[in-house]
């Protein structure tokens, strides 16, 4: 009697554990940050939440603009310390602020609409002139070599000085 495979045995990966000490030291050092950061980002989050596709492409272009409009809060909660609840908190509730922080999101959001019909509509009209061309460039050869070639006829004319090639 054969013995059954000894099922394979998995190594201990410790990548959870660390990003969870990650996460929790990145909480206590810089707490203003990350309530800034989690409040902020909250456009990214629904992104990524809503994208149904595998490479998740409106989370990364919601995600490039609302970092890029949290981003000189950020500056600015670093310049006067991380630590500070206060500050993020001033920063959270300035209605300027947070509707530069959505603003940009929005902007990501608007992005993501409108380039790929824009880039669809581009390929479409290169892929017309492209056929053009061929259509020219199969005239200038139906003129050179006659209409038999159209026609997927092998044989060479006589005409052409030639003799017929044998098959």
């Amino acid at each position: 009697m054969s013995e059954a495979p000894a099922p394979e045995k998995r190594k201990a990966t410790f990548k959870p554990v660390l990003w969870g000490f990650l996460f929790t030291v990145i909480l206590v050092a810089f707490p203003g940050m990350i309530i800034l950061i989690g409040v902020g980002m909250l456009p990214t989050i629904v992104a990524k939440m809503v994208d149904r596709s595998d490479k998740k492409y409106a989370a990364f272009c919601v995600g490039g603009m609302n970092f890029a409009g949290v981003f000189p809060w950020i500056m600015d909660l670093g310049w006067q310390g991380a630590r500070d609840f206060g500050a993020a908190f001033a920063i959270i509730t300035d209605p300027f602020k947070l509707t530069m922080m959505y603003a940009a999101a929005a902007f990501g959001w608007l992005l993501f609409v409108s380039i790929p019909p824009v880039v669809a509509a581009l390929i479409s009209i290169a892929a017309q002139q492209r056929i053009m061309q061929l259509r020219a460039k199969q005239r200038e050869l139906i003129n050179e070599w006659g209409q038999n070639i159209a026609q997927g006829q092998t044989e060479i004319p006589e005409e052409a000085g030639e003799e017929p090639a044998e098959t």
